[in-house]
């Protein structure tokens, strides 16, 4: 980072582009709203139209039950984001049976509940808690190409993207895990169990799950992959200070199945592979380097972030960062400046996207989100 002589303004798609590439480019560049945990808050989204002088809007979800939005095009432009995203719908936003307002069943089985003055849909009940290996085969899965008629139009909005070339196209296929919608299926504490005593049980949940998965990427990447600068997967496999699993386990119970899987949407597009999983996942990194992430994301703030950069730096490309647990939603003018100047110092100046840590959530002061474009965007490469 200098504060001399800076280089040609680039346009959004070069300036992606040399990221994932670890080339210097003219600023760091910047994402939002690209994907489903790269976006806003409904709340969070209406309070920054609100901010930018822009009327109201009705509210396209990207995430139903996080009531996550779609960031309009208009805030893409006047905030210079480098990225669009082009999205399907979450197999869990598909209701099956609504309860009523505040409880739906998914396409799944699995029981979502919105508590009294919640902002957002909690996982109440798992179809496939306390079921044996034998009942399983009872278990009815959903149909993977739900959104036929939804790809056809991200398909087209791919096209559309690609062709007037001003942006990098990011691809994202939410709920897209292997690991993390198991155990939705099957609840969390006991499908940690399983993984030791129940191995069974888990293989064969884990091998229908990447079948289902692959099926829909197939859907999705035959309209939408031959434009696409980056894909994105999801699947948490951390807390906030460790991963969930260890190295042994993960390496017998998930990888294999991460390995085929990754390897199945690399035979179907050109596009980068964007790798999501909250927490401090750095004991996986050179496992899942291994089959196939070239992009992690969101360099959550308990990993070690110079260690990432010295170990890691001339493989991944790292995007996120910005904390939004104390910095984005009660941080200072002074704390965001210097939050922005640090990241881009410890991840940058090349293999690194700027964009929060995970989606902006309805206690960030809009002024404060537009705090951090602004550094991000002043300070030169």
């Amino acid at each position: 980072m200098q504060g001399g002589q800076s280089m040609k303004k680039m346009s959004s798609k070069e300036r992606v582009l040399r990221a994932l590439h670890f080339e210097k480019s003219d600023r760091i560049p910047i994402d939002l709203g690209s994907t489903n945990v790269t976006s806003m808050s409904k709340i969070a989204h209406q309070n920054l139209r609100k901010e930018l002088g822009f009327k109201p809007s009705k509210d396209v979800y990207i995430m139903f039950n996080y009531q996550i939005a779609e960031v309009e095009e208009d805030i893409l432009e006047k905030l210079e984001i480098d990225t669009r995203g082009v999205h399907g719908t979450a197999p869990h936003d598909i209701i099956k049976t609504k309860i009523n307002e505040d409880t739906y069943i998914s396409q799944f089985g699995v029981k979502y509940r919105k508590s009294a003055g919640g902002l957002y849909y909690d996982m109440v009940d798992y179809p496939l808690a306390g079921k044996s290996v034998e009942e399983y085969e009872d278990y009815k899965w959903p149909d993977p190409y739900y959104n036929k008629d939804i790809m056809e139009q991200v398909g087209e909005r791919a096209r559309k993207l690609h062709k007037e070339g001003k942006y990098a196209i990011v691809g994202d296929v939410d709920e897209s895990g292997i690991f993390e919608p198991a155990w939705y299926l099957r609840g969390f504490s006991e499908f940690l169990m399983d993984l030791v005593t129940n191995k069974e049980f888990v293989h064969r949940l884990m091998q229908d799950m990447l079948n289902y998965q692959i099926k829909r990427y197939e859907m999705f990447l035959d309209k939408a992959g031959k434009f696409l600068d980056v894909v994105f997967v999801g699947d948490d496999l951390a807390t906030s200070e460790s991963t969930i699993i260890s190295p042994k386990v993960y390496r017998e119970m998930v990888k294999p199945y991460q390995r085929k899987y990754f390897k199945a949407i690399k035979s179907m597009t050109n596009a980068k592979l964007l790798y999501h999983s909250d927490g401090n996942i750095i004991d996986f990194l050179g496992d899942l380097i291994e089959i196939g992430v070239d992009i992690l994301n969101p360099i959550n703030a308990a990993i070690d972030v110079n260690k990432l950069k010295k170990e890691f730096g001339d493989r991944l490309c790292f995007w996120g960062g910005i904390d939004t647990k104390y910095i984005l939603p009660k941080g200072t003018y002074n704390e965001i400046e210097k939050e922005v100047k640090k990241k881009i110092q410890q991840l940058g100046p090349t293999g690194y996207v700027l964009t929060s840590v995970h989606n902006v959530q309805a206690d960030v002061p809009a002024k404060n989100y537009l705090k951090m474009i602004e550094m991000a965007k002043s300070i030169l490469l």
